[in-house]
């Protein structure tokens, strides 16, 4: 399981997921089935998630499936904008925008067609 802080048209949400990452063609196709079809997103910590959302975390995150999965833990974008620092976000951002791949990683930035 993972965990990423979503910005999308609405603003951030945070969700649970079960695929290897944020631009994993099965959860961009999950997401944009659910209207997200633009959106850039950070990974964080699944025990600060763990830890910040207590039983409401422990509840849910066992009704994820093992692969393929996605579950919104928070969808109250000020408050879950505000429950992770900046620095506590692990990773590149990744940004997903229609049928393009697009990512950050330190100095590098580029883009990736989908096809």
């Amino acid at each position: 399981m993972k965990a990423g802080l979503f910005f999308t048209g609405s603003g951030p949400i945070l969700i649970l997921f079960t695929y290897p990452s944020m631009v994993d063609p099965g959860l961009v196709e999950k997401l944009k089935n659910k209207g997200i079809d633009k959106y850039a997103a950070f990974e964080v910590p699944v025990d600060l998630c763990r830890e910040r959302y207590g039983a409401r975390f422990t509840s849910l995150a066992p009704t994820l499936k093992d692969k393929g999965d996605i579950l919104v833990l928070d969808y109250n974008s000020p408050h879950a904008f505000y429950t992770f620092k900046w620095e506590e976000m692990t990773g590149p951002a990744k940004i997903y925008s229609r049928d393009r791949i697009y990512w950050e990683t330190g100095e590098e930035a580029g883009s990736q067609d989908k096809t």
